[in-house]
């Protein structure tokens, strides 16, 4: 299987700066359509010989199978996407034509002329689809008319058959092809939507939300009735600053990704984490009340003072306040950061939780 789809993949030559472009699925429709009608038109040209003894319309066949050919390998060696796709579809269009002219649209060719709008509308656009699309319907009332003035009698043959049975297998796979590429385009776009999403909601460094995403998040929750049971912390790495200085800032980085992933590690899912600016952290702990937060950020501290890493061992400081119904976020982060303002006075390395007649509970670690 896997020497096949080697094989196979190696008619479809990429071309690098299509891949993320709108010019992908054109660039495979080419590939497809080129390999395809060189086998196509040889099948063709073997059914007119052997079943129907039709040489003429074979030779037709045959011609349009080494211009397939050429046409491909043209491609491959120029990468000219315009030019392959307007040489692609005149000629299918002028084999077509070429055919229906010379049966005389007996037998239901006519139905061939059904491929042309889809075909030449994807290669070319609006304007080239349209213009191939209207020559080639003006062929095909041109000749019913013909067939209308010479009152002949409508006879079913066997290339009548034929004809219908190509012609709707060539509109199937076209159309399957089509939807690939809407379906594709699709997952494409609702990833790309998705990632977009992500990065407008979090901080390019550590993945915590940002400023933004928090504030929708939290405001939201503290219209509801249930505010009063949460609590907001800022949190900030002590002496981060010396870090930077002395082991530079990618080291620096990676403090901040170590300190972010230890967080999520030990908050809950429905507790919310942000980056705020800096070193600067702020966490929303649902359904806690200050005590319980404050036992809880004390055992993350204490758990990241233990893990001593090439620059040591990292300790914060942070200030709580607790949430209340009707109280502006931008009120609570005040509180907290006086909270985080009176750890920092008192040693650093400490969880403060903040009261409104600002009186504090400390603790150090």
């Amino acid at each position: 299987m896997k020497e096949l789809n080697r094989w196979l993949s190696w008619w479809y030559k990429d071309i690098t700066d299509t891949k993320y472009s709108e010019d992908y699925w054109r660039v495979r429709l080419i590939y497809h359509s080129l390999l395809s009608s060189c086998c196509v038109f040889l099948l063709l040209m073997l059914i007119n010989v052997f079943v129907f003894s039709e040489i003429a319309i074979a030779l037709i066949d045959g011609a349009g199978a080494i211009v397939s050919l050429g046409v491909y390998v043209f491609f491959r060696r120029t990468e000219s996407i315009k030019l392959t796709a307007w040489f692609l579809s005149i000629t299918v269009t002028f084999a077509m034509l070429l055919f229906l002219f010379y049966v005389d649209g007996l037998a239901y060719s006519l139905v061939w002329a059904t491929i042309i709008p889809p075909f030449t509308y994807f290669l070319l656009g609006r304007a080239g689809g349209t213009v191939l699309s209207v020559i080639t319907f003006i062929a095909c009332i041109y000749l019913v008319r013909m067939q209308y003035e010479s009152a002949l009698p409508l006879i079913i043959t066997k290339g009548a058959l034929f004809n219908v049975i190509e012609a709707a297998v060539v509109q199937v796979l076209l159309f399957r092809f089509y939807e690939g590429t809407r379906h594709k385009a699709f997952l494409q776009l609702k990833a790309s939507h998705k990632e977009s999403k992500r990065r407008s909601e979090t901080d390019y460094l550590t993945g915590a939300f940002n400023r933004g995403k928090f504030s929708s998040l939290v405001t939201e929750l503290l219209a509801k009735n249930s505010a009063n049971e949460h609590c907001l912390v800022i949190l900030d790495i002590d002496d981060f600053k010396c870090v930077n200085d002395k082991f530079g800032h990618d080291v620096g980085d990676s403090v901040l990704k170590m300190f972010t992933q230890t967080l999520k590690t030990q908050i809950r899912d429905k507790d919310i984490l942000a980056r705020w600016g800096g070193e600067e952290f702020v966490l929303l702990l649902t359904n806690l009340s200050s005590y319980d937060a404050q036992r809880r950020i004390e055992a993350i501290l204490e758990l990241l003072t233990l893990n001593n890493g090439s620059y040591g061992p990292i300790s914060f400081s942070a200030g709580i306040t607790p949430c209340q119904r009707g109280v502006p976020l931008g009120h609570l982060i005040k509180y907290a950061d006086t909270a985080l303002y009176q750890a920092k006075n008192s040693g650093k390395g400490r969880v403060i939780i903040y009261s409104g007649d600002r009186e504090f509970a400390t603790q150090a670690i």
